[in-house]
């Protein structure tokens, strides 16, 4: 990582593990491994608080904290995302992917790498497209027992030169490997339930317009909890639940105001709104303008 005054300029790719040595990441106690057998390096470092980029290296980085308790922010290169961060919440970074970070306490944090390839050659089908299979956990946090305990292994052996580690070492690879596919797939799994329960609360709304209809209410039908149901709204819909329910409260408006068979006061009640005028302030924001008299 870089200082936000001196982001990192290189033309060329270079390794995770040989920028981490020369950045500004250096003044921070860190010790580094590789072996012969392995196309893995590893490093452990001591942070302090720090506000540092990360340069687009040519490697995968696979971050563990082993000793961390708080918050985090990290930006991919599409907006801020933040979390309180502690042991044992990983973080994926592919090949080619400049990320800056905000670390706002210490952390020790075990960082494995390995240059973009190394899964194609050890699985071309499985990895034909190394970035489209471990899409699902690029750009979040995830823990995984197994994928820890290989990440420790992996250090373990690292530091040894007898016959056996080459077999750990392989063994160790292919473990990651299908560890990380799997949990790629249960997050892809995870997504695809949240839509259908995003589905399940669009249909509650088009019931109850007419209702005060509360986050808390909403994030309930959906089983979530109301910080990942306004998140996973935002993220399916591309808008808030309030700004969604206010829009198809006006377009009902419009439709019933069309008919010309009922009063405005009663078409504002069954559209969900307070009185006549915030129905025509709605209308007059998200439709064209209609009479309301």
């Amino acid at each position: 990582m870089h200082p936000q005054s001196s982001t990192a300029s290189c033309r060329e790719p270079r390794s995770f593990a040989d920028f981490y040595r020369s950045s500004a990441y250096s003044r921070f106690p860190q010790e580094h491994r590789s072996h012969a057998w392995s196309g893995f390096k590893a490093f452990i470092v001591d942070q302090k608080p720090h506000d540092f980029t990360d340069i687009a290296s040519s490697d995968w980085v696979l971050g563990l904290p082993l000793r961390a308790a708080c918050p985090t922010r990290f930006d991919y290169g599409d907006g801020w995302r933040q979390r309180q961060r502690g042991r044992g919440d990983f973080l994926l970074v592919p090949p080619g992917t400049e990320v800056r970070y905000e670390i706002a306490g210490p952390t020790r944090l075990l960082v494995l790498t390995w240059a973009g390839g190394v899964l194609t050659d050890l699985d071309d089908e499985l990895f034909a497209d190394e970035e489209a299979a471990l899409r699902p956990l690029i750009g979040r946090y995830f823990k995984n027992n197994v994928v820890e305990q290989v990440c420790r292994t992996l250090w373990v052996e690292m530091a040894r030169n007898d016959a056996a580690s080459r077999l750990f070492l392989d063994s160790a690879l292919s473990q990651l490997a299908g560890s990380l596919l799997r949990c790629a797939a249960r997050q892809t799994e995870k997504t695809a339930y949240r839509r259908i329960e995003v589905r399940r609360v669009l249909a509650y709304i088009e019931g109850n317009l007419e209702q005060d209809l509360s986050l808390k209410e909403l994030s309930s039908v959906a089983g979530l909890s109301l910080f990942h149901f306004v998140r996973e709204f935002h993220a399916q819909m591309g808008d808030s639940p309030y700004r969604f329910i206010q829009k198809r409260r006006a377009e009902r408006s419009l439709r019933l105001l069309a008919r010309k068979d009922m009063p405005a006061d009663e078409i504002a009640r069954q559209s969900g709104f307070s009185s006549v005028r915030a129905m025509r302030a709605m209308v007059r924001r998200h439709g064209p303008a209609q009479g309301a008299s």
